[in-house]
């Protein structure tokens, strides 16, 4: 059997046997990791914005702790990819700039700061909007991660058209005092502290302060210069919380952290094209490139350099049953990024310069009433506005052809871009009987955005290489956008709902290619029916979904290679259908073994879109089917109807075995592993060049420690199985029908060591 079918006969088998536990489904606290019951595991979430166990939630979501991520070996939050299905995170985009999620195949399609994410990622209530915000990268004192799939407008402050990922860390615990130590050493060098201490400052006033330092030295190594490889990181971060409750029903949360991250990220050289020019310049290399070359070309150098300034503060006031909450926040993220753009050893443009300057303020007031009520509702105001201001420029020797410099664009160019977004939202449900209740929501929108573009020329002769004109320009639009949906529970192990939301996604200015372009919001209309059951006295679960979502005017992402340098830029689609079924097992075999499995099948297609044509694409002779001329022109469009979104696998599933076992004199020996799938996928839409491979990930971990969890010493490992994968995409016209690739850290193995510590 192949994987692929391999990958439908466990989906399958998931669906039949039902007979896993979902560790990544565990929402952890620092004293007890799963608030357990008698009657088995209790996993409690916040995706409706108030308390409530994860069976009784009437959406599509996993919840998988701070501990599962660390179990599996992983390390950062975009890791969750490989414990939640159907989610997936950018291959085309190295993280440095900006790379984002998808929740069912549907995500941003560029990194560029004037386009508002899809998926909406969300920390301890704060919307983060800016494009390569770390967030909680890094970080150890995560409590839990939620994914929520489908629109969510009506219970978050931000447009969140096809998901939420929530990100929930541990908060200060007055009268408490604790603190951890985690370090790791690894493979590549890969070095990691974290820690974090909890202080009690009298009966009311707590304080938690977290920190941490990694890095690891990447797989890809410069051939020129041996002391650079592509991969190379190094991140640092500190957070503290003040924790003030004055009173039963006042609260004050004041939060204040600070970031920086070095990545040296870029694309290698997949093939070699049909320029005799560029190819020369590999003559002297004994290796040259090719597809199972793991070797960076270039001269210059391709890195990205973050700092992180943020603050916020939660206030929560009880007004008899209800409480009022409010959240102000404040990021200001600073980016310089250096690249050489050719990948080779010629100095052909190898100056491609670039920073944003960019700053966030959100303020958000939510009343939430009383739970356990017949009518439970959400009532919320947001205002959201970031700022930025960023220059590119590129340019270099172009091989000395010219005597001088080539610059792109006829100079530097100098852009802003200001979004403001105001939005009303409510969510509620009313009891009919004990069995049924309603669900209804609404969201009000209005968003602007605001752009401009300088071009000035260099302060030094150079030749320009196409002019791009100054421009200024607004674009507008608000929306009322929301939810129906009904909710059956005949017994407190069995639910049922079905719901048909609406969701938005405001006006873009994109400007990554150097050209502004005013991009249409874009809209979707999804159904969804699910089940969540539980068996065996709590030990088992199974959660069921099918979805169905119609996206109007989807900001899609394009490659163009007809510029130099080649560019993906954005525009709208007329329409893309996702549907398909997400299904999550569980069952606790013993006290010391837990299992969990979960699979998705995703169909994300376009359904009405006119691209760029892919590099080498045959040019068809009937209009309006593949590759054609537009009559009376010289101009090809690619017809996109039933192509697959980027970066969309259709079969996806996750499996998960954790197991801990007492071996005497107060010591227990603990194990885990999870093995992460997924079918192919592309790069690029249509290009069969540019396909990714499908491929799975296998990470775990071993260890003995306390019981009582006071230390732990144990190996650690990622990708284990030293799985190679990447995301190729056509190089363009300075490597004419040759192809390039980005290669991200986890396509190689890292195995390490681990020693822990809880006082």
């Amino acid at each position: 059997m192949d994987r692929f079918g391999a990958g439908r006969t466990i989906l399958l088998g998931t669906v039949a046997a039902t007979a896993l536990w979902t560790a990544p489904a565990m929402a952890q606290s620092e004293q007890d990791d799963a608030a357990a019951s008698g009657s088995g595991d209790e996993i409690i979430v916040t995706a409706t914005r108030r308390e409530a166990r994860l069976q009784d939630v009437p959406i599509s979501v996993t919840a998988v702790s701070g501990d599962a991520l660390s179990e599996s070996g992983l390390k950062e939050v975009s890791d969750i990819q490989y414990l939640a299905p159907n989610i997936t995170f950018s291959a085309t985009n190295p993280v440095s700039n900006g790379g984002g999620y998808q929740i069912r195949g549907v995500g941003t399609q560029t990194y560029d700061s004037g386009v508002e994410q899809t998926v909406g990622l969300v920390i301890d209530g704060v919307v983060i909007g800016l494009a390569r915000d770390p967030g909680s990268t890094g970080f150890a004192d995560i409590q839990r991660i939620e994914v929520l799939r489908g629109p969510q407008g009506t219970l978050f402050g931000k447009n969140s058209s096809a998901g939420v990922i929530q990100v929930i860390t541990k908060k200060p615990e007055i009268g408490v005092s604790s603190m951890s130590l985690d370090l790791k050493y690894g493979e590549r060098n890969e070095r990691v502290v974290q820690t974090s201490a909890n202080v009690p400052l009298g009966d009311t006033v707590a304080l938690r302060v977290s920190g941490y330092a990694n890095g690891q030295d990447g797989a890809i190594p410069y051939v020129l210069n041996d002391s650079r490889a592509v991969g190379d990181r190094k991140n640092n971060g500190i957070r503290a919380r003040l924790l003030w409750e004055p009173a039963d029903n006042l609260s004050f949360l004041l939060t204040g952290e600070y970031q920086t991250a070095f990545a040296r990220d870029g694309a290698i050289i997949q093939s070699l094209g049909s320029s005799a020019l560029y190819n020369s310049q590999f003559a002297a290399f004994p290796v040259k490139p090719g597809p199972d070359v793991y070797l960076s070309y270039m001269d210059g150098d391709w890195t990205a350099d973050t700092s992180l300034y943020a603050g916020s503060l939660e206030v929560n006031l009880g007004l008899g049953d209800h409480t009022l909450t409010s959240i102000t926040a404040y990021r200001h993220l600073e980016t310089l990024q250096l690249s050489d753009i050719d990948a080779s050893p010629a100095d052909v443009f190898n100056n491609s310069d670039g920073g944003v300057d960019s700053n966030q303020f959100t303020q958000e007031l939510r009343l939430t009433s009383p739970g356990g009520e017949r009518l439970e509702y959400v009532l919320g105001l947001y205002y959201y506005r970031t700022e930025n201001a960023g220059y590119t420029v590129q340019y270099g020797n172009y091989y000395g052809l010219f005597g001088m410099p080539v610059v792109v664009g006829g100079g530097r160019r100098d852009a802003t871009n200001r979004v403001r977004s105001l939005a009303a939202f409510g969510n509620a449900t009313f009891a009919l009987t004990d069995e049924i209740k309603l669900i209804g929501g609404m969201r009000y929108t209005n968003d602007r955005n605001h752009g401009t573009l300088v071009v000035t020329p260099l302060p030094f002769p150079a030749v320009p290489l196409g002019t791009l004109p100054d421009y200024d320009g607004t674009v507008k639009a608000d929306n009322l956008s929301g939810k129906i949906g009904v909710q059956i529970e005949p017994t407190r192990d069995l639910m049922f709902y079905a719901t048909y939301s609406t969701g938005f996604k405001g006006p873009a200015i994109d400007g990554t290619s150097g050209v502004i372009r005013e991009v249409k919001p874009e809209t979707v209309k999804s159904w969804e029916i699910g089940t969540k059951a539980n068996f065996l006295d709590g030990r088992g679960t199974f959660n069921l979904a099918l979805y169905w979502s119609n996206f109007r005017d989807f900001q899609a992402q394009t490659f163009d290679t007809t510029v130099t340098p080649p560019a993906f830029y954005l525009s709208n689609a007329g329409m893309l259908r996702a549907r398909g079924v997400e299904v999550e097992s569980s069952f606790r075999i013993t006290p010391t073994l837990r299992l969990s499995a979960s699979g998705a099948y995703n169909d994300a297609t376009f359904r009405d879109y006119d691209g760029v044509c892919y590099p080498g694409q045959p040019i068809s002779p009937v209009v309006g089917e593949g590759c054609y001329v537009v009559p009376g022109t010289t101009t090809t469009v690619a017809n996109y109807r039933g192509y697959r979104l980027p970066n969309a696998p259709k079969w996806s599933y996750v499996l998960r075995a954790n197991y801990e076992q007492p071996v005497g004199d107060d010591l227990q020996i603990d194990a885990s592993a999870n093995w992460a799938w997924r079918s192919k996928t592309q790069a690029v839409i249509g290009d069969p060049n540019a396909e990714i491979a499908a491929y799975g990930l296998l990470n775990g971990t071993i260890g003995i420690g306390a019981e009582d969890r006071s230390w732990r010493i144990g190996i650690y490992a990622r990708n284990l199985l030293d799985k190679r994968f990447y995301a190729p995409y056509a190089a363009g016209v300075i490597n004419p029908d040759g192809y390039a690739k980005i290669v991200m850290p986890e396509a190689f193995r890292t195995i390490g060591g681990t020693l822990a510590f809880r006082f």
